[in-house]
Order: structure tokens, then C-alpha cells, then sequence
């Protein structure tokens, strides 16, 4: 799904030190360290679903009008599910990681974490309620999406 609302975060968002982890290692990595219940993760992609059409769309070969920390997060698939994945966990949860911890799992700065994490409020407008019966026909939805356990 990530790929499918930023096809260019495929490849690493910003050139850092050292290795970058394919998109779908990141994602897979980022939920294992964070230990992430299934119903989070389910809220998660509703996120990214509703922050779809926010997204500002780039053209690469003419140069930007905008150039802020926020729309770069918001054009970068790795920081907004990692923004989408700390609201979900925030929305859902009593207790949480901190901005500190977040920053450890994900390898991203704690000021970063909170621009994205804002970044991501602001696009959506705050709006990150999930009525129970919409979070159930979006159970359906992933439910019918995810494919099946392979056999031990």
C-alpha cells in the first residue's frame, strides 16, 4: 500500500550513511521492533488511506514551488507510515513509546519524528477518528487483501 501512494519511496528518501533498507525491509523491521498489535497496524493503513489524497504530487523534471520540511515528509512513504504507525499506536493505546524510542527504532531524529508526526496531523486536517462501523468494513477490506499463512 505504501508503494502503491509513494511509488518513488521505493527507493531511499534522502541518501544517508550506510545502507538503506528496501521500503518493504523498512516496513517489515520498523513493526518488528515496535512490536505492533495487528488492530494498530489495521488503523495504520486506514491512515494512509485517508492522507492519499494530501500527498503533493512531484514533478521531478521541473523545479519545486515548495520546498519545506513538511512537504518533503509528507512526499517521503517511509516517514509518513512511520507517522501514520506512532498516531495509530497514540489513537489506540494507554501507554506509548515516546518520540525518544520511536527515534531509536526508526534510526530518525526525534525533532523529525515530531515534523513528521505534525506534518501528518495537519494534512489530515486532526481528523483521526475511526467510527466503529467504518474500522469494521475496513477489517473486511484488509482481511480480504492480506494474503493467506503459508502452511509451517
Amino acid at each position: 500500500m505504501v508503494e502503491v501512494i509513494w511509488p518513488l519511496s521505493v527507493a531511499p528518501c534522502k541518501p544517508q550513511a550506510g545502507g538503506v533498507l528496501s521500503l518493504r525491509r523498512y516496513i517489515e523491521e520498523t513493526l518488528r521492533r515496535s512490536r505492533t498489535s495487528y488492530s494498530t497496524l489495521q488503523v495504520a493503513l486506514y491512515y494512509l488511506v485517508l492522507i492519499m489524497p494530501c500527498v503533493p504530487k512531484s514533478d521531478f523534471t521541473m523545479q519545486q514551488s515548495v520546498d519545506s520540511p513538511s512537504v518533503r515528509a509528507l512526499q517521503c512513504g517511509r516517514r509518513m507510515f512511520l507517522a501514520a504507525l506512532i498516531l495509530a499506536s497514540k489513537y489506540l493505546q494507554d501507554r506509548n513509546y515516546s518520540a525518544k524510542a520511536w527515534s531509536k527504532m526508526s534510526g530518525l531524529k526525534v525533532a523529525e519524528i515530531n515534523l513528521n508526526e505534525r506534518a501528518f496531523l495537519e494534512a489530515v486536517n486532526w481528523k483521526l477518528h475511526l467510527p466503529e462501523p467504518l474500522f469494521k468494513r475496513w477489517t473486511e477490506v484488509v482481511l480480504r487483501y492480506t494474503p493467506g499463512q503459508a502452511p509451517p
